[in-house]
């Protein structure tokens, strides 16, 4: 959803008139605003088909009606598409829960209804199970797994492009991003690779979709406000999840794994369907909000689409081989790159596209 041209989607949203929301529909946990009591209907029916369907999917049940119902915002428009759903989170470090959520989606209707929905609730399903932000990696990777066959396939193509240019991210980097970094599309697309990849390694289905959010949970231990673990919690959990040593073996395995061509097919249908999709242009994400995590509460912000262009000092550098040796402290926001050695990026073949089904 995010790796297509994002001034297109921008210039949109900037110069676009102001949306017109002439009606509501409610259901059991959405509050929906859209521009007439058919489309309104429309998306509350399908909102609360994909919160029961993503729940299943990822945690083996539904979740409990939610104690506030969430807004959901929907724009109509010709092409650009994407959204966003930001959260307020209560409690500690060690289990927090949502305190309220919002969401916005823009778009054609046949692709809001395929991938930008899915996509957004996909992120209340997260934030429900860890009750605290998820690595940005992970909460957009496993996100684009909801989306559709085109969305996913564009999402690895890109993503083998950015491994061939030598400008993907060290897994032991991508692991503990808090922020957005500033060339977003690698984070998306290599956020989507690795997720699908951890899944399919975990017996692909419940079972893998239930090791990935294991394997999150080992990793994300001595989380503070900076960083999303350390490089220990994260080579551990590799080990302990994936029997693994490191998260560095563990990238090694990711790559060769998209060298297999038996492995090349990309995109398949996993219980997503094969939806037909309108392939327009598309926004990438905006900035996240901080993450420091208090009991007062705070809003985090999960996008798939920018009304503005983010401004952020990257928490990595997107250079072959790089890796921070400490975690990146926001009041400077730098990164140090130790003395490794750099590596020839990788060739890998494009995939294989998926035909459709007949």
């Amino acid at each position: 959803m995010t790796l297509r041209r994002l001034f297109a989607a921008l210039a949109l949203a900037l110069i676009a008139p102001g949306a017109s929301f002439a009606a509501n529909y409610t259901t059991a946990n959405f509050v929906v605003t859209a521009p007439d009591e058919a489309l309104a209907k429309r998306f509350g029916d399908m909102a609360e088909y994909y919160r029961k369907e993503k729940a299943e999917q990822w945690l083996g049940q539904e979740m409990p009606r939610w104690p506030q119902r969430c807004p959901l915002r929907v724009r109509i428009a010709e092409s650009g598409a994407g959204g966003e759903t930001s959260f307020t989170f209560s409690g500690d470090a060690n289990r927090g829960v949502v305190a309220s959520q919002q969401m916005y989606i823009f778009g054609p209707v046949r692709q809001l209804l395929n991938s930008v929905l899915p996509h957004e609730v996909t992120h209340t399903v997260f934030a429900y199970h860890f009750g605290r932000p998820v690595p940005r990696w992970a909460d957009e990777g496993g996100s684009v797994l909801s989306e559709n066959d085109e969305e996913r396939t564009n999402h690895d193509i890109k993503c083998r492009e950015i491994l061939n240019q030598g400008k993907a991210f060290r897994l032991s980097a991508l692991f503990r991003m808090v922020n957005y970094p500033r060339d977003m599309l690698i984070l998306y697309a290599e956020g989507f690779s690795v997720s699908d990849y951890l899944v399919r390694r975990g017996g692909d289905g419940r079972e893998g979709r239930r090791k990935f959010l294991q394997f999150l949970a080992h990793g994300m231990q001595n989380s503070n406000e900076n960083s999303h673990g350390t490089v220990e919690t994260w080579n551990a959990a590799a080990q302990r999840v994936y029997g693994v040593e490191t998260s560095e073996a563990l990238e090694a395995q990711w790559i060769e794994f998209l060298k297999n061509p038996g492995a090349r097919v990309a995109a398949r249908n996993t219980g997503n369907g094969n939806r037909p999709v309108n392939m327009t242009a598309v926004a990438t994400p905006t900035s996240g909000s901080g993450v420091g995590f208090t009991s007062a509460g705070r809003t985090e912000l999960r996008s798939s689409a920018a009304p503005a262009l983010p401004i952020l000092e990257p928490p990595v550098k997107a250079a072959r081989g790089t890796m921070p040796d400490a975690d990146v402290r926001p009041a400077t926001r730098t990164a140090v790159r130790p003395n490794i050695p750099d590596r020839p990026p990788p060739i890998l073949l494009p995939p294989e596209i998926p035909r459709p089904v007949k």
